[in-house]
């Protein structure tokens, strides 16, 4: 009995931390909302992941409609579409 309550007090820790951190995608809207004008590279360096990590999260937001690109790729901003 003692050994389940163990095993299910660690699994509801476990759902509270997953709930409690941030996606990668929701870090890159905040990101975005802070700096409208920052590079992937950039994204890249401030989350400690590859480019290609970032621009297949982009690519995501972008089909999802959440975020788009406004401009030219170098002088563009990033438009957040929806509101959290």
């Amino acid at each position: 009995m003692l050994l389940n309550m163990i095993v299910i007090n660690e699994a509801v820790d476990e759902m509270v931390l997953a709930s409690n951190q941030e996606t990668t995608q929701e870090k890159i809207i905040n990101l975005i909302k802070k700096k409208p004008s920052i590079t992937q590279i950039e994204m890249a360096k401030a989350l400690d992941l590859t480019r290609d990590g970032i621009s297949y999260n982009i690519k995501v937001l972008k089909e999802k409609g959440i975020i788009e690109r406004i401009g030219s790729t170098k002088n563009g901003i990033w438009k957040v579409n929806v509101e959290e």
